[in-house]
């Protein structure tokens, strides 16, 4: 018979502590490989629309003058998913002026009721008379979304001529107060936008001083990777935004158009068509009035930069005066194609961090102890 000895006990336990460091390895390297798998779970953690198949669309019936949702729309907040079945939502008043645009933004929270904003100065009333459809949904940026909700989709409205009256007119082109719409369903979480890969060069003064030049953009928008949009240096500014004061500062946010093919310049107040009065007293505050701007911008635009402009002289107007440092001096920052990183728990809706894996034993020494 054979009996136990110190120096088996010492083997055995050197041969077990052998298979844990070897158990711990591999499982550090399947996380290490997980590359795909840590890319879907990125996805997933980002606060947003991640599923559902939802569908907006005009009401029926009595519910004619609504806006319906169909189907259900699954979405993650602080990290949490949620899911709102179908139903429908009754629209912000205030009409829009006849022959022109208007926009609204519908957003869910965790009670999972669809409620929406228009493009307004407070969201919930005021006229609209944008003069196209594009500027109409870029000026929903001007109004915060509502505190703990996510955006769902998007409606435009091109008015007739007797103008479209909410809760009365249908929102829908079969409506006689109606001469176009569209419907714009949001396909994946805000944070999914930008840019796929780095401009080839930054942004900067035009070929003309008052204009501005980027390189190639390649961009992400609601899911879906974009055209590559060719390097140009003769752009012209949106409006005709305006800074009256020397020594004030105004500011610009660069943003992809609703085709994605072309880039457009939205002021620090959120609302594109006319021209913009900014007069910050700093930078800082006009990078906060533009950093407000790009988190209420709809997810159906991609951010690629932005510029705030110093004037250096009284009613420095973009699309006139020069922006090589006579007129006003600008301070250009580019969008970064920067890979979502999980582990980031800094950033919001990124949920809890998984728990780390132990590291492997430090020492092999066997216990003496029987």
């Amino acid at each position: 018979m054979h009996q136990q000895t110190m120096t088996d006990v010492g083997t055995s336990q050197r041969m077990r502590v052998g298979v844990l460091n070897d158990l711990v390895d591999a499982v550090n390297e399947l996380r290490a490989d997980g590359d795909q798998s840590n890319d879907l779970e990125s996805y997933r953690q980002r606060d947003g629309v991640v599923g559902g198949g939802h569908v907006l669309s005009v009401g029926a019936g009595a519910d004619s003058t609504k806006v319906l949702m169909t189907n259900p729309v699954r979405y993650r907040m602080d990290g949490i998913e949620y899911v709102a079945e179908s139903q429908v939502s009754i629209l912000q008043t205030g009409e829009i002026t006849g022959s022109k645009w208007g926009a609204w933004r519908f957003m869910v929270g965790k009670t999972g009721v669809v409620t929406n904003q228009r493009a307004t100065a407070n969201g919930t009333s005021g006229t609209m008379a944008f003069d196209n459809e594009e500027d109409a949904l870029l000026s929903l940026s001007q109004v915060a979304r509502t505190a703990d909700t996510i955006d769902i989709g998007y409606l435009s409205i091109d008015a007739a001529a007797g103008g479209f009256t909410p809760g009365t007119d249908d929102p829908d082109s079969g409506d006689g107060q109606v001469d176009t719409n569209n419907y714009y369903d949001v396909r994946a979480p805000r944070l999914d936008n930008g840019l796929t890969a780095d401009p080839s060069v930054g942004l900067s003064e035009g070929t003309n001083n008052d204009e501005y030049a980027h390189g190639t953009i390649d961009v992400r928008t609601n899911g879906l990777n974009k055209a590559q949009r060719a390097a140009d240096t003769t752009i012209e500014f949106s409006d005709a935004d305006i800074i009256t004061t020397s020594g004030k500062y105004g500011a610009e946010l660069f943003v992809t158009d609703l085709a994605g093919t072309l880039i457009k310049s939205l002021a620090g107040t959120g609302i594109a068509g006319s021209a913009q009065t900014q007069d910050h007293d700093t930078v800082v505050l006009a990078t906060a009035a533009l950093d407000a701007v790009q988190l209420a911008l709809p997810h159906i635009f991609t951010v690629i930069g932005r510029v705030t402009v110093l004037a250096n002289k009284g009613s420095f107007t973009f699309n006139t005066d020069d922006l090589a440092g006579t007129d006003g001096t600008p301070i250009w920052t580019d969008e970064e194609a920067v890979e979502y990183d999980r582990t980031d728990t800094s950033a919001p809706g990124v949920g809890i961090d998984d728990p780390a894996i132990p590291a492997a034993p430090s020492s092999d020494t066997p216990s003496t102890t029987l």
